[in-house]
């Protein structure tokens, strides 16, 4: 026979599996009609619905729009977090590049994902600031470790400081990518491409260091 406290913990952890399912339900639909209708003109009651859900219980797991671009940014990094995390500590920054655009372009050619690309370039920029909270957004952290450790090695430029200078790529591959968004004339891996170059010229440290 169960004891009261078994009991409990029980019931806590199918409550807490019932809200990570109505969570994913949620994200899920929320994404649907964002692509469908455009995230300004959304409504949550049209996500509350098709996730079979109350309204409030949208607002219990997501208290706006832009947490669930939050963690659709958050799903879209984890792919090229993962990969950029395996390689050795020494590997070179363009192994770096290599694996960020290899993913971030797979996630964002899925279906209608890539309409998304402008309002999560938006409510990143909102949220994030250069200095703070690095350590919280674990893809910035680890590209910001990654550039430490080229700066270490002469691979860039001192002007600015190594994890700024991650802070700057990483900002110019969502703005390339919003721009693609907008505008595709090209495939979007050759965008990403074309920007790392553009920006890895510009960041080399001088001739003769």
């Amino acid at each position: 026979m169960l004891l009261k406290g078994d009991d409990q913990g029980t019931h806590g952890l199918v409550r807490d599996k019932q809200r990570e399912e109505t969570r994913k339900k949620l994200y899920h639909a929320a994404i649907e009609i964002f692509c469908r209708d455009g995230v300004s003109n959304c409504r949550i009651e049209d996500i509350a619905l098709k996730a079979e859900v109350s309204r409030a219980a949208f607002y219990f797991h997501f208290p706006s729009k832009d947490d669930v671009l939050l963690e659709l940014l958050r799903e879209a990094e984890q792919p090229a977090l993962e990969a950029i995390n395996a390689l050795p500590a020494d590997a070179p920054l363009t192994a770096v590049f290599e694996l960020l655009i290899k993913h971030t372009a797979e996630f964002w050619s899925v279906q209608d994902r890539g309409r998304l690309l402008v309002d999560v370039f938006s409510v990143s920029m909102r949220r994030t600031t250069i200095l703070a909270d690095r350590e919280a957004e674990v893809i910035r952290a680890a590209v910001g470790r990654r550039f430490q450790t080229a700066a270490s090695r002469n691979e860039l430029s001192p002007v600015i400081p190594p994890e700024v200078l991650a802070d700057f790529y990483l900002l110019n591959i969502l703005a390339a990518m919003a721009s693609w968004c907008v505008q595709p004339i090209m495939p979007l891996p050759d965008m990403l491409n074309g920007v790392t170059l553009l920006f890895m010229n510009g960041a080399k440290p001088p001739t003769g260091n």
